[in-house]
């Protein structure tokens, strides 16, 4: 009966350089099979990624707030600053958002990873622009999920909290 140890004797020191290349071929493509089996074993099967509405915690003092101009001018872009997140659970996807006459929304897209989160705090910035083409008073429509999401299925993106900008002409452009 002929039978393959699993694994190759090592070649002793004196031993033929052929043998040795092909004791290390072996012992390489033994260490790569195990490797390929080991590591989906060690991924946690609860490990989920998707794209979710921002979480931002208004209750939470720690919290940094919105940064929403109060003034702008038409023709002009207005930055707007929002940290969504809280732990190692996000990380940025983009901003979406709209203009349209003087009523603009904002709304903070993550990638949400479930199952590998750290606890410590971590906020994932989001800037973006607006711009308005009236003068007059502006609504700018800040969407988001709540502090208490801690599922997927939790980042409803139902929150929303209003801001008004004063939107002036632009210099010389009065008749």
């Amino acid at each position: 009966m002929n039978s393959a140890p699993f694994t190759p004797g090592i070649p002793s020191a004196g031993a033929h350089p052929g043998r040795k290349r092909q004791a290390l071929r072996h012992l390489a493509t033994v260490a790569l099979a195990i490797a390929a089996v080991g590591l989906p074993a060690c991924e946690d099967p609860e490990l989920e990624r998707g794209i979710v509405i921002g979480k931002i915690d208004f209750d939470d003092p720690a919290w940094p707030l919105p940064q929403v101009p109060e003034t702008a001018t038409v023709g002009i872009p207005v930055e707007i600053a929002v940290w969504t997140g809280g732990s190692g659970c996000y990380e940025y996807a983009r901003t979406d958002g709209s203009v349209d006459g003087r009523s603009a929304a904002v709304i903070p897209t993550d990638f949400f990873i479930v199952g590998g989160c750290s606890t410590h705090r971590e906020f994932v910035e989001h800037r973006t622009t607006r711009v308005f083409d009236e003068p007059g008073t502006a609504e700018i429509t800040l969407w988001f999920s709540d502090g208490g999401a801690i599922l997927r299925e939790d980042h409803t993106g139902e929150g929303r909290k209003v801001y008004t900008v004063e939107v002036s002409e632009a210099e010389g452009s009065r008749q």
